[in-house]
């Protein structure tokens, strides 16, 4: 095999020539047959292209972070009945049609180093690009993936919280589950939420990983403000609030909501988190669910704000007996599949994966918090083994259901705004 490297990356180049036989253009499962009326089912493998704007690094290195994902993605790639690759939007040659597309080759002891080829187009794309600015910067790229796919595409962008609050309270199921909330235009929708509620969190729509969340308490005589970063400030008037709110907010443009007298756990807060992925056969599924418990005396339960995971059972049991806690995992089971089931409806988008964020009250209600349609997954957490790896093959399973069968045909009995 012919090997040379690349002078800006110094990551290894494949001649495509050397891999005419082992990529060789897929026909019968692309779109591009599927237009021209051929049947699937030769055998002949999907190619599925994982999208990124991360750098990958060059040199023998132990991928880490964002890097560490999407090499297991590569490296899960292996199980599936298809070509999988990384590729970035800047190293499409629209042109010509060509595509490079990289694979991360591991050792032994863990290391490895991304292998740089010249692949096919992809017959699916998996959006792996975590940035908000990344998505609107290569949106005409995005935009024409899509197009050249024919739709076979999913997890197309992040999702806008006061969007989603509208799209979902339209489903009838999934109404009383929703906090009452609005955005923040001017200082009457901030008095009148608080007139009406103890506490209320105030959330950029946009925002993502907990950052830039307010909670505002009515306490006796006067108000508290407290940030995500744990700076606290007081408030004797509603007036005084806005001001201080605004001050902090600038001119995002965030969603107050209603705060929910929620569980909590040793003080701290809480809240559950589902990881939503689609299975081989198009369908939701639970991958995994668990407690996130907030760090001493944050505000919100972010793993990434210092938050810990834990199993339901051991967050659930100082507040419910066991046949309660059963229905509550059953409910949040089969909330968090309609959720799921909603926001594609409502958005007219494809998603392959969600995490659904819930929060259960004393009385045992559950109550949605957020959906974050690009959930992060961990590649060296100390959950099980099988369950990581699960969580990255389920995707890759259903990017070649995707890219055999289509997208699904849309149900339109929810009618609502983009999600993004």
């Amino acid at each position: 095999m012919k090997n040379k490297k690349n002078r800006e990356t110094g990551i290894p180049i494949i001649e495509e020539a050397t891999l005419s036989d082992q990529f060789a253009p897929v026909e019968n499962n692309s779109p591009r047959a599927k237009k021209s009326g051929e049947k699937k089912g030769d055998g002949k493998k999907p190619v599925i292209g994982i999208l990124t704007t991360n750098k990958l690094r060059s040199g023998r290195i132990k991928p880490v972070g964002v890097q560490g994902e999407l090499s297991f993605l590569s490296r899960m790639g292996r199980r599936v009945h298809g070509e999988v690759y990384v590729f970035h939007p800047w190293d499409i040659d629209w042109k010509n049609n060509r595509f490079t597309g990289y694979r991360f080759h591991v050792e032994e002891d863990g290391y490895g180093q991304w292998v740089k080829y010249q692949m096919p187009p992809p017959d699916v794309v998996y959006d792996q690009i975590y940035n908000r600015v990344a998505e609107r910067r290569y949106l005409p790229d995005r935009t024409r993936l899509k197009k050249t796919t024919n739709g076979r595409y999913f997890n197309p962008c992040y999702l806008n919280k006061h969007v989603v609050h509208n799209n979902l309270q339209k489903v009838p199921e999934l109404r009383n589950h929703l906090p009452k909330a609005t955005v923040l235009k001017k200082s009457e929708d901030l008095t009148s939420m608080l007139t009406s509620f103890h506490s209320l969190y105030i959330k950029p729509v946009t925002g993502s990983l907990g950052h830039g969340i307010i909670r505002v308490t009515r306490e006796s005589g006067h108000f508290v403000i407290k940030t995500r970063g744990g700076r606290v400030q007081h408030a004797l008037s509603l007036k005084e609030v806005y001001r201080k709110v605004r001050a902090i907010t600038g001119k995002r443009i965030h969603l107050v909501q209603q705060g929910i007298n929620l569980i909590s756990y040793d003080g701290r807060v809480v809240d559950m988190r589902t990881l939503m992925q689609k299975d081989g056969q198009g369908s939701w599924t639970i991958t995994k669910v668990y407690a996130r418990v907030g760090r001493k005396g944050n505000i919100t339960s972010n793993l990434a704000s210092g938050g810990t995971a834990y199993s339901l059972n051991q967050v659930l049991t100082g507040h419910f007996e066991k046949k309660r806690i059963d229905e509550i995992k059953k409910q949040i089971r089969e909330l968090s599949i309609k959720v799921c089931e909603a926001i594609e409806q409502t958005s007219g988008q494809i998603f392959g994966e969600m995490g659904v964020d819930l929060g259960i009250d004393k009385d045992g209600r559950i109550w949605i918090n957020e959906v974050n349609s690009k959930p992060r997954r961990t590649v060296d957490g100390k959950g099980s083994r099988k369950l990581i790896t699960l969580s990255f093959t389920k995707p890759l399973r259903f990017a070649h259901h995707l890219a055999v069968n289509g997208p699904a045909q849309p149900n339109n009995k929810h009618n609502g705004r983009s999600a993004r």
